[in-house]
């Protein structure tokens, strides 16, 4: 029994010690060490102190002790006498205030321009997102290859009335000694059906490159005019920073003169330090979707040079009536439309796999007794009594009707996401060139105006309404930056929807005629 057992385990080649886990070479993470241990040490193991109220009853106006910034120290005034000299009433008072630093809002200087189109040329060849697309879609060619690829035959040993032991002749002998080969013969077209079925998926795949390239198209065209708008935001905000300074500084000179409050330069300053944050903000922001760019067009490491193009250039303008036809070619309707095609094609195979395929085998010996050569033959085929593909065949009916019903969905959230980026569009282009043509150049008239009054006739006008005029004319440009962002991020969501390769479309044909079938081509190039 023992001899049996491990002639049994040899026989099978499993262990029968147990079963052997063997495991690839892989990457893991490293192990983690102690967690924000070293930054517990330096945000400190108490908690912060709470301000001590000053002793005494509590003066008019006072600010909690709790609010950042209400522990300063009272402004040391500037004192003059009647007869001190307007140069040294100028000098106590710029010593007694805060210095502002000049602003910059130049870029890095570079000789290299670069385009849109060609950022989305270098994408087109670098981005790893269509080279694994492309990739993707040489598996598929691959496994097409295979599903139409004949049963390999089986040959091998045969030894038939083999009679061993230490009898004589003929009672000990070799028996008849020879080979066999067995070949399944597919039958009923089930082969080029099946390889037809896995075809679909290679059509889809190469559906899902272009997809891909639209998606980067995408990409690329949102973070370049991210960055367009962040260039501009950045020259609106060092503008509107001087602009700050030189009302910060008219203050310092009214309150020299002596005929203003010596605490009116302290807010023009706060504001002259918020201009000096949207300025380093944009700066921030700029870099920022540089980078992003990069990392969209596929070379993150690539060196910022200087984007072609102007935030405030028209947009393009689309006729949401026009241009819905060009949804009936989406990759999202081309990929439903194969899946029908391929769920209609995999019925029929499925009724077609009841048909039984034809098994034969044949055997070739040599009979040591007789010492004669002999042959046979078998044909055999599977009986469909109660395996008829039944389950299959119905699952294959129900899955036509299922990805007409997703060809339908497809359709229907196409059309609901044109719709809602159009809105988008639609509005924010409105906006900005509202505020572009109407708004901006009525307050920069008011804030012109309010200036040349107040130094015609400053007893009419305040240095206040200066004040409010200038800080209505960088609100206004604040609103339009951001509605100038919201506008191109409209465009190139109406465009990716669309999959436009142009974003600027010199006419838009009346009616669309949906992309047909056609032969598809190998890849070029299948890894071995």
């Amino acid at each position: 029994m023992r001899r049996l057992l491990l002639v049994s385990c040899l026989a099978s080649g499993v262990g029968c010690a147990g079963p052997r886990v063997v495991l690839p070479t892989g990457h893991l993470p490293a192990a983690a060490t102690s967690r924000d241990a070293r930054t517990a040490e330096v945000l400190g193991t108490t908690p912060a102190p709470l301000p001590v109220p000053t002793p005494g009853p509590a003066k008019p106006f006072d600010l909690p002790p709790a609010l950042t910034g209400s522990q300063a120290a009272p402004p040391a005034l500037p004192r003059f006498e009647k007869d001190t000299p307007a140069a040294e009433r100028d000098r106590v008072t710029r010593a007694a205030y805060p210095t502002l630093t000049p602003v910059s809002g130049e870029l890095p200087a570079s000789d290299r321009v670069v385009s849109l189109a060609e950022l989305q040329e270098l994408a087109r060849t670098q981005s790893p997102v269509v080279q694994r697309a492309q990739a993707d879609a040489a598996v598929s060619y691959g496994k097409v290859v295979q599903a139409g690829l004949y049963p390999n035959p089986t040959i091998g040993y045969q030894a038939d009335q083999v009679q061993p032991g230490p009898r004589p002749l003929p009672l000990n002998n070799p028996g008849q000694q020879g080979g066999f080969i067995n070949q399944l013969i597919k039958t009923a077209g089930k082969l080029t059906l099946a390889q037809r079925v896995a075809g679909y998926d290679y059509v889809n795949a190469l559906v899902a490159v272009r997809r891909a390239e639209v998606d980067v198209t995408q990409a690329v065209r949102t973070q370049y005019f991210a960055a367009l708008v962040a260039q501009e935001s950045l020259r609106v905000n060092a503008a509107l920073a001087k602009v700050a300074d030189e009302v910060y500084d008219l203050q310092l000179r009214k309150v020299a003169a002596g005929v203003d409050e010596a605490y009116k330069p302290r807010p023009l300053f706060a504001q002259a330090i918020q201009s000096r944050n949207a300025v380093i903000q944009a700066q921030a922001t700029y870099r920022a979707a540089w980078r992003q760019l990069a990392a969209a067009v596929g070379q993150p490491d690539l060196p910022q040079g200087t984007l072609a193009g102007r935030a405030d250039a028209p947009a393009p303008v689309y006729d949401a009536d026009a241009v819905r036809p060009l949804l009936d070619n989406h990759t999202d309707l081309l990929t439903a439309r194969n899946t029908v095609g391929q769920a209609q094609t995999n019925l029929t195979l499925q009724r077609r796999l009841p048909i039984p395929d034809l098994q034969t085998n044949q055997y070739h010996q040599y009979d040591n007794v007789a010492q004669n050569y002999q042959f046979g033959i078998q044909l055999g085929i599977n009986l469909p009594i109660s395996d008829r593909n039944q389950g299959n065949i119905r699952a294959a009916g129900a899955q036509i009707a299922s990805s007409t019903a997703a060809l339908a969905v497809s359709q229907n959230n196409l059309v609901g996401r044109l719709a809602e980026a159009f809105a988008r569009y639609d509005a924010n282009r409105q906006v900005a060139a509202n505020y572009r043509d109407k708004i901006l150049p009525n307050y920069i008239q008011a804030y012109r105006a309010t200036a040349l009054q107040f130094q015609a006739e400053p007893d009419k006008v305040g240095f206040n309404d200066i004040v409010v005029a200038q800080q209505n004319v960088g609100v206004a440009l604040q609103a339009y930056l951001t509605a100038l962002a919201a506008q191109w991020q409209g465009v190139v969501d109406v465009a990716a929807v669309l999959q436009l390769d142009e974003l600027y479309l010199d006419a838009v044909p009346p009616e669309v005629v949906p992309a047909p079938a056609v032969a598809v081509p190998a890849p070029k190039a299948v890894p071995k």
